[in-house]
Parts: structure tokens; sequence; C-alpha cells
């Protein structure tokens, strides 16, 4: 399981940078398309990899679906105050962590 989280969260961070990098630093504004060719391999090989570990650990897809919707509200927070400068603070974002903790605990416990 843990490398299904670290695998996950690798891909989650190339996803990430490979969206916000024109907001962080305004030099690759006019150049995403060079960001789509330097990040897709390495973002589909993550995510391939963390689906993988996530289906062996848990026998199913559907909590391999969960668990990646669940621990998207741990990494995209994290970067988000990181380099966008956006609080995770709000009622809106803390509710929606706390269900997001809910479904992880219900796909990997029951």
């Amino acid at each position: 399981m843990y490398l299904a989280i670290l695998y996950y969260a690798l891909g989650s961070t190339c996803v990430f940078i490979q969206h916000n990098l024109q907001f962080i630093n305004p030099w690759w504004k006019d150049k995403l398309i060079y960001l789509i060719f330097i990040l897709s391999i390495p973002t589909s090989l993550f995510y391939l990899k963390a689906w993988t570990y996530f289906i062996e650990t848990t026998k199913s897809a559907w909590a391999a679906k969960f668990i990646f919707f669940g621990m998207s509200y741990f990494i995209f927070p994290v970067l988000t105050y990181t380099f966008l400068n956006e609080s995770p603070f709000t009622l809106k974002t803390l509710i929606c962590t706390i269900l997001s903790i809910l479904i992880l605990l219900i796909q990997y416990k029951m």
C-alpha cells in the first residue's frame, strides 16, 4: 500500500505541475505543449503503478477509484497552498477533506 500511495502522490504532483505551472511561473504560459510532452508519460506511469498496487491490495477497482478520489484531497491542498498561496482552510474544503477521509477509511477498512 505504501508504494501505491507514493506513486499516487508522484502522479498527482505531476498533474498539478502540468495544470498550474503557467500560474506559478508566467514563463510557461505559452509553452503548455512542452509541459504536456514532458509530464504525460511520467504521470501515466505513476498513476498506472498506483492503480495496480491499489487493486492488488484491495481486490477492487471501485475501492481503487475511491482511494484515488480521497487521496486527492491530501495532495492538492498542500500543493495549492505551497505554490498558489490558496488556503485549504475554508469550511467547504475542510468538510470535503473530512468526507474524503471517511471514503478512504470505508474503502480500505471494510
